[in-house]
Protein backbone atom coordinates (compact mmCIF):
# COMPACT_ATOMS: atom_id res chain seq x y z
CA UNK A 1 0.00 0.00 0.00
CA UNK A 2 1.32 2.93 -0.65
CA UNK A 3 0.86 5.91 1.17
CA UNK A 4 2.40 9.26 3.38
CA UNK A 5 4.20 8.47 6.03
CA UNK A 6 2.97 8.52 9.82
CA UNK A 7 4.83 9.38 12.60
CA UNK A 8 5.14 5.90 13.91
CA UNK A 9 7.43 4.88 10.83
CA UNK A 10 9.77 7.05 11.90
CA UNK A 11 12.72 4.56 13.14
CA UNK A 12 12.01 2.42 10.99
CA UNK A 13 12.45 4.91 7.80
CA UNK A 14 15.61 5.86 8.80
CA UNK A 15 16.57 2.58 9.72
CA UNK A 16 15.97 1.53 5.65
CA UNK A 17 17.72 5.06 5.00
CA UNK A 18 21.09 4.21 6.96
CA UNK A 19 20.83 0.74 5.44
CA UNK A 20 20.83 1.81 2.04
CA UNK A 21 23.06 4.62 2.07
CA UNK A 22 25.36 2.61 4.66
CA UNK A 23 24.99 5.63 7.38
CA UNK A 24 25.64 3.10 10.54
CA UNK A 25 23.85 2.90 13.60
CA UNK A 26 24.99 5.34 14.73
CA UNK A 27 22.75 7.65 12.33
CA UNK A 28 20.02 5.68 13.04
CA UNK A 29 19.81 7.11 16.62
CA UNK A 30 20.87 10.81 15.60
CA UNK A 31 18.44 10.96 13.53
CA UNK A 32 15.35 9.41 15.16
CA UNK A 33 16.39 11.50 18.19
CA UNK A 34 16.92 14.40 16.36
CA UNK A 35 15.61 15.12 12.98
CA UNK A 36 12.62 16.44 11.84
CA UNK A 37 10.27 13.61 9.93
CA UNK A 38 8.31 15.49 7.30
CA UNK A 39 5.84 13.02 7.26
CA UNK A 40 4.06 15.08 4.67
CA UNK A 41 6.46 14.71 2.43
CA UNK A 42 7.93 11.23 2.66
CA UNK A 43 5.69 8.50 0.81
CA UNK A 44 6.34 4.72 1.78
CA UNK A 45 4.88 1.34 0.48
CA UNK A 46 3.85 -0.43 3.30
CA UNK A 47 4.23 -4.68 3.05
CA UNK A 48 2.56 -6.77 5.53
CA UNK A 49 2.03 -3.50 8.08
CA UNK A 50 6.01 -2.74 7.85
CA UNK A 51 7.03 0.52 5.28
CA UNK A 52 9.48 -1.57 2.85
CA UNK A 53 10.49 0.75 0.61
CA UNK A 54 10.14 5.16 0.50
CA UNK A 55 10.93 8.30 -1.21
CA UNK A 56 10.83 11.65 -0.07
CA UNK A 57 9.60 14.96 -2.14
CA UNK A 58 11.60 17.53 -1.21
CA UNK A 59 9.97 20.70 -1.82
CA UNK A 60 12.15 23.89 -3.57
CA UNK A 61 11.63 26.63 -5.76
CA UNK A 62 13.60 26.30 -8.89
CA UNK A 63 14.70 29.19 -11.14
CA UNK A 64 13.14 28.74 -14.70
CA UNK A 65 13.63 31.60 -17.48
CA UNK A 66 13.75 34.08 -15.07
CA UNK A 67 10.89 33.27 -13.05
CA UNK A 68 10.51 30.69 -9.57
CA UNK A 69 8.35 27.66 -10.04
CA UNK A 70 7.89 24.68 -7.58
CA UNK A 71 9.89 21.45 -7.74
CA UNK A 72 9.75 18.26 -6.41
CA UNK A 73 13.33 16.67 -5.71
CA UNK A 74 13.47 13.50 -5.23
CA UNK A 75 15.86 12.43 -2.09
CA UNK A 76 16.04 9.15 0.11
CA UNK A 77 14.67 6.64 -2.89
CA UNK A 78 15.57 3.86 -0.59
CA UNK A 79 14.28 -0.18 0.05
CA UNK A 80 15.13 -3.09 2.35
CA UNK A 81 16.79 -5.50 0.01
CA UNK A 82 14.13 -8.63 1.02
CA UNK A 83 11.78 -5.77 -0.79
CA UNK A 84 13.50 -5.54 -3.95
CA UNK A 85 12.99 -6.69 -7.64
CA UNK A 86 9.04 -6.75 -6.97
CA UNK A 87 8.15 -2.91 -8.42
CA UNK A 88 8.17 -1.23 -5.36
CA UNK A 89 10.33 1.72 -6.57
CA UNK A 90 8.60 1.61 -9.60
CA UNK A 91 5.59 2.26 -7.92
CA UNK A 92 6.44 4.63 -5.23
CA UNK A 93 8.19 7.00 -7.77
CA UNK A 94 4.88 6.52 -10.33
CA UNK A 95 2.99 7.80 -7.12
CA UNK A 96 5.45 10.64 -6.35
CA UNK A 97 4.14 12.42 -10.00
CA UNK A 98 0.98 12.15 -8.79
CA UNK A 99 1.71 13.89 -5.59
CA UNK A 100 3.86 16.53 -7.04
CA UNK A 101 1.11 17.32 -9.77
CA UNK A 102 -1.45 17.87 -6.51
CA UNK A 103 1.10 20.26 -5.15
CA UNK A 104 1.68 21.98 -7.97
CA UNK A 105 5.66 21.33 -8.53
CA UNK A 106 5.61 21.50 -12.42
CA UNK A 107 9.12 20.17 -12.40
CA UNK A 108 11.19 17.60 -10.50
CA UNK A 109 14.71 16.52 -9.98
CA UNK A 110 17.19 14.23 -8.74
CA UNK A 111 20.73 12.38 -8.36
CA UNK A 112 20.57 9.36 -9.97
CA UNK A 113 22.99 6.30 -8.60
CA UNK A 114 21.81 4.88 -12.51
CA UNK A 115 20.55 7.40 -15.07
CA UNK A 116 19.19 4.02 -17.13
CA UNK A 117 17.37 3.31 -13.66
CA UNK A 118 15.70 6.48 -13.53
CA UNK A 119 15.30 7.32 -17.06
CA UNK A 120 12.88 4.00 -17.07
CA UNK A 121 10.53 6.55 -15.07
CA UNK A 122 11.22 9.56 -16.97
CA UNK A 123 13.53 11.83 -15.41
CA UNK A 124 16.76 12.37 -18.18
CA UNK A 125 20.07 14.09 -17.70
CA UNK A 126 19.52 17.74 -17.21
CA UNK A 127 22.34 19.34 -16.16
CA UNK A 128 26.14 18.95 -16.19
CA UNK A 129 29.33 21.00 -14.34
CA UNK A 130 33.03 21.41 -15.42
CA UNK A 131 35.87 21.17 -12.93
CA UNK A 132 38.93 22.45 -13.97
CA UNK A 133 42.48 22.10 -11.77
CA UNK A 134 44.75 24.92 -12.69
CA UNK A 135 48.34 25.64 -11.01
CA UNK A 136 48.09 28.61 -8.78
CA UNK A 137 50.98 30.18 -10.39
CA UNK A 138 48.25 30.40 -13.44
CA UNK A 139 46.47 33.51 -11.34
CA UNK A 140 49.41 35.67 -10.86
CA UNK A 141 48.40 38.24 -13.53
CA UNK A 142 44.78 38.77 -12.22
CA UNK A 143 44.01 41.94 -10.40
CA UNK A 144 43.20 43.04 -7.25
CA UNK A 145 39.79 44.48 -6.62
CA UNK A 146 39.69 47.66 -4.69
CA UNK A 147 38.87 45.40 -1.39
CA UNK A 148 37.75 42.31 -0.09
CA UNK A 149 35.68 40.97 3.03
CA UNK A 150 35.27 37.69 4.59
CA UNK A 151 31.40 37.03 5.21
CA UNK A 152 29.48 34.81 7.65
CA UNK A 153 26.26 33.78 8.61
CA UNK A 154 25.50 37.53 9.88
CA UNK A 155 25.77 38.32 6.12
CA UNK A 156 23.16 35.68 4.91
CA UNK A 157 20.42 38.44 3.24
CA UNK A 158 23.57 39.96 1.39
CA UNK A 159 25.42 37.04 0.00
CA UNK A 160 21.88 35.85 -0.93
CA UNK A 161 20.58 38.71 -3.07
CA UNK A 162 23.64 38.54 -4.63
CA UNK A 163 23.51 34.41 -5.72
CA UNK A 164 20.14 35.09 -6.68
CA UNK A 165 21.57 37.75 -9.11
CA UNK A 166 23.95 35.01 -10.68
CA UNK A 167 21.94 31.83 -10.14
CA UNK A 168 18.93 32.99 -11.76
CA UNK A 169 20.08 33.07 -14.96
CA UNK A 170 20.69 29.29 -15.00
CA UNK A 171 17.74 26.93 -15.21
CA UNK A 172 17.01 24.59 -13.03
CA UNK A 173 18.98 26.06 -10.05
CA UNK A 174 17.18 26.33 -6.80
CA UNK A 175 15.84 29.83 -5.14
CA UNK A 176 17.60 28.95 -1.73
CA UNK A 177 14.55 29.52 1.65
CA UNK A 178 16.01 30.17 4.91
CA UNK A 179 15.99 26.64 6.27
CA UNK A 180 18.67 26.04 3.43
CA UNK A 181 20.62 28.62 3.62
CA UNK A 182 21.03 27.80 7.88
CA UNK A 183 21.87 24.37 6.85
CA UNK A 184 24.48 25.64 4.56
CA UNK A 185 26.16 27.66 6.91
CA UNK A 186 26.19 25.34 9.38
CA UNK A 187 27.64 22.62 6.83
CA UNK A 188 30.40 25.75 5.91
CA UNK A 189 31.61 26.24 10.15
CA UNK A 190 32.04 22.60 9.97
CA UNK A 191 33.19 22.11 6.70
CA UNK A 192 35.99 25.14 7.48
CA UNK A 193 34.48 26.58 4.41
CA UNK A 194 35.26 30.02 4.06
CA UNK A 195 33.36 33.16 2.33
CA UNK A 196 34.60 36.03 0.62
CA UNK A 197 33.62 38.95 -1.41
CA UNK A 198 35.25 41.14 -3.77
CA UNK A 199 34.26 44.70 -3.75
CA UNK A 200 34.85 47.56 -6.37
CA UNK A 201 35.92 51.43 -5.60
CA UNK A 202 32.28 52.05 -5.06
CA UNK A 203 31.89 49.54 -2.50
CA UNK A 204 30.02 47.17 -4.19
CA UNK A 205 30.14 43.77 -4.11
CA UNK A 206 31.77 42.29 -7.74
CA UNK A 207 31.98 38.58 -6.54
CA UNK A 208 31.51 36.31 -3.82
CA UNK A 209 33.39 32.78 -3.60
CA UNK A 210 32.80 29.39 -0.94
CA UNK A 211 36.06 27.62 -0.73
CA UNK A 212 37.63 25.58 1.64
CA UNK A 213 41.87 24.74 1.49
CA UNK A 214 42.57 21.07 1.25
CA UNK A 215 45.69 18.89 0.70
CA UNK A 216 47.40 22.22 -0.57
CA UNK A 217 44.34 22.49 -2.94
CA UNK A 218 41.69 25.63 -2.98
CA UNK A 219 38.55 24.15 -3.85
CA UNK A 220 35.95 26.63 -4.94
CA UNK A 221 32.49 24.67 -5.49
CA UNK A 222 30.31 28.15 -5.59
CA UNK A 223 32.18 31.71 -7.34
CA UNK A 224 29.48 34.13 -8.32
CA UNK A 225 29.74 36.96 -9.76
CA UNK A 226 28.25 39.49 -12.56
CA UNK A 227 30.80 40.36 -14.46
CA UNK A 228 34.09 39.14 -15.56
CA UNK A 229 36.36 41.82 -13.71
CA UNK A 230 34.58 40.77 -10.78
CA UNK A 231 35.41 37.55 -11.18
CA UNK A 232 39.18 38.03 -11.93
CA UNK A 233 39.67 40.26 -9.04
CA UNK A 234 37.92 36.81 -6.73
CA UNK A 235 40.95 34.83 -8.63
CA UNK A 236 43.52 37.07 -7.34
CA UNK A 237 42.05 36.77 -3.57
CA UNK A 238 42.76 33.22 -4.26
CA UNK A 239 46.23 33.76 -5.30
CA UNK A 240 47.23 35.74 -2.59
CA UNK A 241 47.11 32.21 -0.75
CA UNK A 242 49.91 30.67 -2.64
CA UNK A 243 51.52 30.03 0.44
CA UNK A 244 49.28 27.81 1.59
CA UNK A 245 48.37 25.86 -1.84
CA UNK A 246 49.89 24.80 -5.05
CA UNK A 247 46.48 25.01 -6.98
CA UNK A 248 43.03 25.87 -7.49
CA UNK A 249 40.37 23.56 -8.14
CA UNK A 250 36.93 24.93 -9.70
CA UNK A 251 33.50 23.82 -9.88
CA UNK A 252 31.74 25.85 -12.91
CA UNK A 253 28.47 25.68 -15.25
CA UNK A 254 29.01 24.23 -18.09
CA UNK A 255 29.20 26.43 -21.15
CA UNK A 256 31.61 28.37 -18.95
CA UNK A 257 34.72 29.29 -21.17
CA UNK A 258 37.61 30.67 -18.15
CA UNK A 259 40.26 28.70 -19.96
CA UNK A 260 39.82 31.32 -22.70
CA UNK A 261 41.19 33.74 -19.61
CA UNK A 262 44.21 32.07 -18.78
CA UNK A 263 47.59 31.65 -19.75
CA UNK A 264 48.12 28.51 -20.14
CA UNK A 265 44.60 26.46 -21.04
CA UNK A 266 46.15 23.21 -21.19
CA UNK A 267 44.95 22.23 -17.85
CA UNK A 268 43.44 19.37 -16.19
CA UNK A 269 39.69 19.69 -17.31
CA UNK A 270 36.75 17.44 -17.25
CA UNK A 271 32.50 17.48 -17.69
CA UNK A 272 30.64 15.00 -15.40
CA UNK A 273 26.99 14.71 -16.17
CA UNK A 274 25.18 15.52 -13.02
CA UNK A 275 21.57 15.59 -11.68
CA UNK A 276 18.58 14.57 -13.24
CA UNK A 277 15.46 16.68 -14.66
CA UNK A 278 11.88 15.91 -14.89
CA UNK A 279 8.87 17.55 -16.14
CA UNK A 280 5.62 16.78 -14.15
CA UNK A 281 3.19 18.46 -16.09
CA UNK A 282 3.88 19.40 -19.29
CA UNK A 283 0.91 22.06 -19.92
CA UNK A 284 2.37 24.22 -17.51
CA UNK A 285 6.11 24.25 -18.07
CA UNK A 286 5.33 24.88 -21.49
CA UNK A 287 3.29 27.78 -20.26
CA UNK A 288 6.15 28.85 -18.06
CA UNK A 289 8.94 29.11 -21.32
CA UNK A 290 9.89 32.67 -21.81
CA UNK A 291 10.40 33.07 -26.30
CA UNK A 292 13.50 34.30 -27.00
CA UNK A 293 12.06 35.28 -30.46
CA UNK A 294 9.08 37.23 -31.50
CA UNK A 295 7.56 34.60 -33.71
CA UNK A 296 4.31 33.02 -35.05
CA UNK A 297 2.26 30.22 -35.52
CA UNK A 298 1.13 27.00 -34.01
CA UNK A 299 2.42 23.13 -33.87
CA UNK A 300 1.84 19.75 -31.97
CA UNK A 301 3.47 18.10 -30.37
CA UNK A 302 2.54 14.28 -28.94
CA UNK A 303 3.79 13.00 -25.85
CA UNK A 304 5.05 10.05 -24.34
CA UNK A 305 4.77 9.32 -20.28
CA UNK A 306 3.87 6.02 -19.21
CA UNK A 307 3.96 6.95 -15.60
CA UNK A 308 1.86 10.07 -15.85
CA UNK A 309 -1.40 9.94 -18.00
CA UNK A 310 -2.19 13.62 -18.03
CA UNK A 311 1.12 13.74 -20.36
CA UNK A 312 0.43 11.30 -22.53
CA UNK A 313 -1.42 13.39 -25.27
CA UNK A 314 -1.07 15.73 -27.71
CA UNK A 315 -0.68 19.51 -27.09
CA UNK A 316 -0.79 22.47 -29.61
CA UNK A 317 1.22 25.12 -29.02
CA UNK A 318 0.38 28.78 -30.07
CA UNK A 319 2.43 31.69 -30.08
CA UNK A 320 1.50 35.22 -30.54
CA UNK A 321 3.22 38.31 -29.47
CA UNK A 322 5.98 36.13 -28.24
CA UNK A 323 3.45 34.71 -25.79
CA UNK A 324 3.30 30.74 -25.98
CA UNK A 325 -0.29 29.41 -25.11
CA UNK A 326 -0.97 25.52 -24.75
CA UNK A 327 -4.28 23.25 -25.85
CA UNK A 328 -4.86 19.53 -24.81
CA UNK A 329 -6.03 18.44 -27.68
CA UNK A 330 -7.67 14.68 -27.96
CA UNK A 331 -5.12 11.94 -28.50
CA UNK A 332 -6.47 10.76 -32.24
CA UNK A 333 -5.88 14.19 -33.67
CA UNK A 334 -3.08 15.23 -36.19
CA UNK A 335 0.29 16.21 -35.06
CA UNK A 336 3.88 17.69 -36.42
CA UNK A 337 6.50 16.14 -33.95
CA UNK A 338 6.52 12.64 -31.76
CA UNK A 339 8.78 12.34 -28.68
CA UNK A 340 8.78 10.98 -24.85
CA UNK A 341 8.47 13.06 -22.04
CA UNK A 342 12.18 12.81 -20.84
CA UNK A 343 13.43 14.43 -24.39
CA UNK A 344 10.56 16.81 -23.92
CA UNK A 345 11.94 17.51 -20.72
CA UNK A 346 15.21 17.98 -21.83
CA UNK A 347 14.24 20.39 -24.68
CA UNK A 348 11.81 22.36 -22.07
CA UNK A 349 14.88 22.83 -19.67
CA UNK A 350 17.21 23.95 -22.41
CA UNK A 351 19.39 21.93 -22.10
CA UNK A 352 19.32 20.28 -25.43
CA UNK A 353 17.63 22.53 -28.67
CA UNK A 354 15.04 21.75 -30.96
CA UNK A 355 17.98 21.54 -33.65
CA UNK A 356 20.08 18.96 -31.79
CA UNK A 357 17.01 16.66 -30.95
CA UNK A 358 16.28 16.19 -34.27
CA UNK A 359 19.70 15.89 -35.88
CA UNK A 360 20.49 12.94 -33.37
CA UNK A 361 16.92 11.62 -34.41
CA UNK A 362 15.60 11.98 -30.46
CA UNK A 363 12.28 13.47 -32.08
CA UNK A 364 10.25 12.38 -34.60
CA UNK A 365 8.87 15.32 -37.45
CA UNK A 366 5.89 14.21 -39.11
CA UNK A 367 5.94 17.40 -40.49
CA UNK A 368 9.13 19.45 -42.07
CA UNK A 369 7.43 22.94 -42.44
CA UNK A 370 7.06 23.44 -39.13
CA UNK A 371 11.00 22.66 -38.13
CA UNK A 372 11.36 26.44 -38.08
CA UNK A 373 9.13 27.25 -35.57
CA UNK A 374 10.00 24.26 -33.43
CA UNK A 375 14.02 24.90 -33.63
CA UNK A 376 12.95 29.24 -32.76
CA UNK A 377 11.17 27.69 -29.57
CA UNK A 378 13.13 25.05 -27.94
CA UNK A 379 16.96 26.72 -27.46
CA UNK A 380 19.13 25.89 -25.76
CA UNK A 381 19.61 28.05 -22.09
CA UNK A 382 22.37 27.61 -19.56
CA UNK A 383 21.45 25.28 -16.83
CA UNK A 384 23.05 24.34 -13.61
CA UNK A 385 22.05 22.33 -10.31
CA UNK A 386 24.67 23.48 -7.50
CA UNK A 387 22.15 21.89 -4.59
CA UNK A 388 22.48 18.37 -3.79
CA UNK A 389 19.72 16.71 -2.33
Amino acid sequence: MIRLAKPEDKERYYTMLSYCFNMGNASIENNVKNQVFPTDEIIVNEVNGEISSSVHVVPFMMHFDQKTYPMGGIAGVSSFPESRDHGGIKEILTYSLQYMKEKGMIFSALGPFSFEFYRKYGWEWGFVFQKLKLPIQDLAKTKKAHHYQSLSKKDDEIVNLFRKQYACKFNGSIDFSLSIRENRWQNFYQNFTHCYAAYDDSNQIEAIAFFRIENRTLICDELYFLSETGRQHMLHLFYTHRSQVDQVELLLPKDDNIRATLPNPRIQYWEWANMMFRVVCVKEALQAMQLKENNKGKLRLKVHDAQADWNNQIFELIIENNHLSVIELKKQSSYDFEMDIQRLSQLILGFIDGKEALQLELVTCKNVRKEPLFNKIFQKRPTMLWHMF
